[in-house]
């Protein structure tokens, strides 16, 4: 406001601006004068500092949300300001600024025209040089064609329409328009009660008009179908309600005019009837007229109307925070939701393009079951709304707040107070939307659909916009080709709508009793979740999933495993294929990278592809030195190449999505690229694995044996076949590739036996490849360096015959009796240790720091190779020290090992040794290997004969020895006791793992032997419940480690020994009747290694028959662990016995 009086010539020149104005943009005269006396009801003095602004150049120019306060001093605007802070949720990530002040004058006229005659409902602001939309809070419908001037309004600029006016007071009108219709004198209205009679005459003539008068009681929002645009309205007494449609377009900007509550008279009514319907309604026609009428005594309360969040909680859950949480639903129970109005403040636009506000911090307000209008203009953060007739539901879906508020086509969304806060507007548009089209294609229900706005939004979390552009992965399938996020989830989304029948709009509308989607609805479990890669190394680090232990002197190997069926909420892996610099693959999103092995090797095809996998296998192992605690890890994930779903390919030089296939790619055929860069094929022979580069700290090479070959052409009726290798004698020619730097991302993409096409980027001649390859001296082999931006893809999708079987089995490396040449052996890995370098001849380890690497120096891995078929086996001594460590070599696995030296022990045993260039290829990974191999031999104990390898046994617990619970600290080993590491505060550790360990008799009807067990293992065997194992966990926590001892076969425990209750309570365990059930073990005999005390064959052992002692000697028991323990069903042991009985008499 203006303190002091204003210059004479400032004043003429304003005024003359003004004058200007009002005759080129209002083209006004008279009534123009009218302006400045309207200015001085809000500013005594002339505001000269304001200017007045046409409506062209506030859309081309101003470029930042702005406010106009006329007449407000700075306290008004200070306290305005603070208010709007208040309706700011603090945790909100909506910027606290205010709307900035702007001196400028808006004046115009108000239209609901936008250009020539078409009306669609609201409502614009229109000078000479253009015209821009505006929102209402409150309008008066004599002001409309009135020339009006705005004290006190917002401009919100928006990148693709304008932008837009929300006007905060009411406008002052400057002149009127001469009202031309009006109610005739002496004319009647029916009420509501007999408007509804007239309607259920059918004989009633369709040309004739009534008038109704009647209460408020709800108002639709304005619907566009097929290009029309309608609403309806309610009118009600104390006993009916009748239906009004409004599908005029003069007519439609009644919507802005309706207030729920009110009373009106509504002129000229016609009979009409819905399409496709027999329901009849009422019509407005093009003369009637809205009227207001005196509110009825008493009014008539429609629906419940809310303020608070607190009071849509049911009693239950409002007092639950007294105790426990009340659970969720989780799915199967059918709920049906209740209708009310609510009012709150927008806290934050969650996703504007799915529809998703939030209401009071604590309220989710789903739009996408209506239609927003004006495409939800002024829904901005911190806007005050009224929702009317909205849809609540509790806990639909976990994802999202308890308390979800939806509107369907009967609710409408009311804005009472504009934001004052300067925050963006998001419009909602329904073309192109992929939330709607998925909405209405599957017919999603709201849990249903809160899910698939959740997992859209975790898609564009992991891969917009660094990996994929955002139109790729939102793009519906109605604009071209599938999206990625419709892909993803049309699997799951095709078995929903079954039995669904389709939306019929206007009875959504109309009908009473009222029926909609969202009328009932059954809380939805997410089917699965897509979470970022970032969180998948935590998923496998629980003690739970600790598979096995290996350990050394100071070295302690740890591996933990989970397969994804495991998980109770199945996750899905899901990425960008990239390769590292070290040639390791990567999954990756923009959270993180996972390493990943692919069985078998995938394509080259698949580089920068889009990757979905739903069965995989996570792998974390970790490294521990007992002596520093320096503890190394490394996760991973193993799938398998026909699990992999293609969701995007790769095509970078694309300025647009491309059309993506299903399933994965056909390998390309021989027919000429569109490039004429030089090219030749080749087939891969043989490959070493990847070392250090002499005379480098980091980069690594490897090298492969490889023939060229020369390939025939296609001919047009041998169009769908792939290429033929012609050998003609020096068509086919022996290189060695050496691949450095860069080119190791080849590695993983390379097989023995495959045929590649091998392009030389920038150059054209062919001889390149004769030149580069050249050997220095006769009769030297061809090597040829492949240089880094050279590029290689796959030819063919099967292999080509090979020539002699290079791979031995284990029985024939075992037998092979030359040990000068290298050989290469496959087998299933039925275990693995690791050694220091002090234990084992093996090659010394370099001193740099190898990419990849795992193992620290001078350790190595000494593998058993077993032949599942004869239960042969071998040891293997691999030292990986010198480069990366090969993931996947774990129990179970199958592998194929090339370039290994065949060495003969000083005992005789034959063994095997890797070389600097032995290369381990994993085959397929332990869940194949347990699905397809033979389970081991059922056996008696007394037939142990000290084979390693796995066998079962039918047996039973006869006596615990002793059983050791305790804690351990899962970083250093130490123990951990209370939730802390027992060598804090060296070690920070606040999380521990769960040891349980026993050892104890069991017989088979042939023998005895002594069996260890550890873990899951003693629960199984004690038969105890899962809540008392996680009771007696939380008890040894306090301490740490807790031991008991067996005082005999039979004997229970007494009063008088009863000095801890927690040892008594195990021993009680132990001794129950309960331990000596039938028990299918898998287990491995303990084998008495070089150097180790042998036991006594027999020991002397004291009997006792009445009074009368004896001493004898008695076998050993053999000493066997446990592998695997299960509970024997009566049946199934029946079967198993009498298959042993069998075996053992053939």
């Amino acid at each position: 406001m203006e303190t002091g009086a204003p210059q004479g010539v400032q004043v003429t020149s304003w005024l003359q601006a003004v004058e200007r104005h009002v005759l080129e943009q209002l083209c006004e005269g008279e009534a123009g004068r009218e302006l400045i006396p309207c200015l001085q009801t809000l500013s005594p003095q002339l505001p000269v500092s304001y200017s007045l602004a046409p409506i062209a150049q506030l859309l081309s120019l101003q470029r930042s949300p702005c406010v106009s306060l006329l007449g407000w001093d700075t306290k008004q605007f200070q306290q305005w300001s603070h208010e709007g802070l208040g309706h700011r949720r603090e945790s909100s990530s909506a910027p606290s600024a205010i709307l900035p002040r702007a001196r400028l004058l808006l004046v115009g006229y108000i239209t609901d025209q936008p250009t020539g005659n078409e009306n669609d409902g609201n409502l614009y602001i229109r000078d000479a040089s253009g015209c821009v939309p505006c929102e209402m809070s409150q309008f008066d419908w004599s002001c409309l064609g009135s020339l009006v001037f705005f004290p006190c309004w917002t401009y919100i600029p928006s990148h693709h329409r304008g932008g837009y006016v929300e006007v905060m007071s009411p406008p002052i009108p400057v002149t009127r328009p001469e009202v031309t219709a009006q109610v005739p004198a002496g004319s009647s209205s029916m009420t509501p009660e007999s408007a509804t009679l007239l309607l259920g005459d059918s004989s009633r003539s369709h040309g004739s008009r009534v008038s109704v008068s009647g209460q408020l009681s709800s108002v639709t929002s304005l619907v566009t179908i097929r290009n029309k645009t309608f609403f309806f309205f309610f009118l009600q007494d104390t006993k009916q309600s009748v239906p009004v449609i409004v599908q005029v377009p003069s007519k439609l900007s009644w919507n802005q005019v309706l207030n729920v509550g009110d009373t009106y008279e509504v002129t000229s009514l016609a009979f009409s009837c819905l399409r496709g319907s027999l329901q009849r309604v009422f019509a407005v026609t093009s003369s009637s007229l809205l009227v207001s009428r005196p509110q009825l005594s008493p009014s008539i309360s429609s629906t419940p109307i809310m303020e608070s969040s607190e009071n849509l909680r049911e009693p239950s859950e409002t007092t639950a925070s007294h105790g426990r949480p009340r659970e969720r639903a989780t799915g199967g129970q059918c709920k049906e939701a209740k209708t009310l109005t609510y009012k709150g403040v927008v806290t934050q636009v969650l996703n504007a393009h799915a529809g998703l506000f939030e209401l009071d911090g604590a309220v989710l307000l789903c739009m996408a079951y209506t239609q927003l209008r004006n495409g939800g203009r002024g829904l901005r953060v911190g806007a005050r709304v009224e929702v009317c007739d909205a849809h609540l539901q509790q806990s639909p879906s976990p994802v999202f707040p308890t308390l979800v508020l939806s509107c369907c086509l009967r609710s409408r969304l009311r804005i009472c107070e504009f934001s004052r806060l300067n925050t963006p507007c998001s419009l909602f548009s329904g073309s192109s939307n992929l939330y709607l089209h998925l909405l209405f294609r599957y017919r999603l229900r709201l849990p249903e659909y809160l899910w698939v706005c959740h997992v859209i939004d975790q898609l564009q979390d992991k891969l917009c916009p660094r990996l994929v552009r955002q139109s790729c992965v939102t793009r519906p399938h109605g604009s071209g080709a599938q999206g990625l996020a419709e892909k993803l989830l049309s699997p799951a989304l095709s078995t929903w709508p079954n039995g669904r029948r389709e939306r019929d709009i206007q009875e959504e509308m109309v009908a009473d009793p009222h029926d909609c989607p969202l009328r009932e609805y059954s809380p939805l479990p997410p089917p699965w979740c897509l979470p970022p890669l970032s969180l998948f190394p935590s998923l496998v680090s629980s003690s739970h999933n600790l598979q096995g232990e290996e350990s050394s002197q100071r070295l302690l190997w740890s591996r933990y495993s989970l397969r994804s069926g495991d998980l109770s909420t199945p996750h899905v892996l899901l990425g960008v294929l990239q390769v590292s610099s070290s040639g390791s693959l990567l999954l990756k999103d923009q959270s993180s990278s996972l390493t990943c092995l692919v069985l078998p090797a995938p394509p080259v095809a698949w580089i920068g592809c889009v990757l979905e996998v739903r069965h995989y296998h996570l792998v974390t192992e970790t490294i521990r030195n007992k002596d520093d605690q320096d503890q190394r890890c490394r996760t991973y994930v193993v799938f398998l190449a026909r699990d992999v779903r293609i969701l995007h390919f790769s095509h970078s030089s694309s300025s647009s999505c491309p059309v993506p296939v299903s399933g994965v790619q056909p390998p390309s055929k021989i027919p000429q690229l569109e490039a004429s860069w030089a090219q030749r094929h080749l087939v891969i022979k043989n490959l070493e694995g990847r070392r250090l580069k002499p005379g480098h700290d980091k980069e690594l090479q490897f090298r492969a044996t490889a023939s060229w070959v020369d390939v025939q052409d296609f001919s047009p009726e041998e169009g769908d076949k792939y290429a033929k290798i012609s050998d003609k004698g020096d068509g086919v020619s022996k290189v060695v590739l050496l691949f450095s730097s860069s080119a190791v991302r080849w590695f993983h993409f390379l097989q023995p036996n495959r045929l590649y096409r091998l392009t030389a980027t920038g150059e054209t001649d062919l001889g390149i490849f004769e030149r580069l390859s050249a050997p220095p001296i006769v009769c030297a082999p061809r090597c040829l360096l492949v240089p880094a931006d050279w590029t290689l893809e796959d030819v063919e999708g099967t292999t080509l015959s090979p020539g002699a079987a290079d791979v031995l089995s284990i029985e024939e490396a075992l037998k092979k009796s030359s040990s000068s040449s290298l050989l290469s052996v496959t087998g299933v890995v039925s275990s693995r240790s690791i050694c220091d370098t002090s234990s084992t001849r093996a090659v010394p380890s370099s001193t740099h720091r190898v990419p990849d690497t795992f193992l620290p120096p001078g350790a190595s891995i000494k593998v058993n190779l077993t032949q599942p078929q004869n239960a042969l086996s071998a040891s293997v001594y691999l030292d990986v020290s010198g480069g990366p460590y090969p993931l996947g070599l774990l129990p179970g696995a199958t592998v194929m090992l090339q370039a290994l030296e065949r060495k003969v022990s000083r005992s005789g045993s034959v063994y095997l040794r890797s070389v600097p260039t032995t290369h381990v290829s994993i085959l397929s990974p332990p869940a194949e290997i347990f699905q397809d191999v033979s389970a081991p031999p059922l056996v008696l104990f007394k037939q142990l004969t000290g084979t390693p390898a796995p066998q079962r046994a039918v047996c039973s617990v006869t006596c615990v020895l002793n059983m050791t619970l305790y804690w351990d600290c899962s970083m250093c080993g130490a123990a951990f006791i209370l939730g802390a590491c027992d060598r804090s505060p060296s070690c920070t550790s606040q999380s521990g793992v769960f040891r349980a360990r026993a050892w104890v008799k069991a017989e088979d009807g042939s023998g005895e032997a002594q069996l260890y067990l550890q873990d899951e293992a003693v629960a199984l065997m004690l038969g105890v419940s899962r809540s008392l194992w996680e009771g007696l966990q939380g008890r040894v926590l306090t301490r740490g480690k807790v031991v008991a001892k067996s005082r005999g076969r039979s004997e229970m425990p007494s009063d008088e020994d009863s000095k801890d209750p927690l040892v008594d309570h195990m021993t009680f365990l132990m001794s129950r009747p309960a331990i000596s059930r039938p028990l299918l073990l898998t287990f491995r005999q303990r084998v008495v290694t070089a150097g180790a005390a042998i036991p006594a064959s027999s020991q002397l052992t004291r009997f006792t028959r009445g009074e009368r002692e004896y001493v004898t000697r008695v076998p050993a028991a053999p000493v066997v662990t446990c592998v695997q323990l299960q509970k024997a069903e009566p049946r199934a042991l029946c079967h198993m016995i009498r298959d042993r009985n069998q075996s053992a008499i053939r």
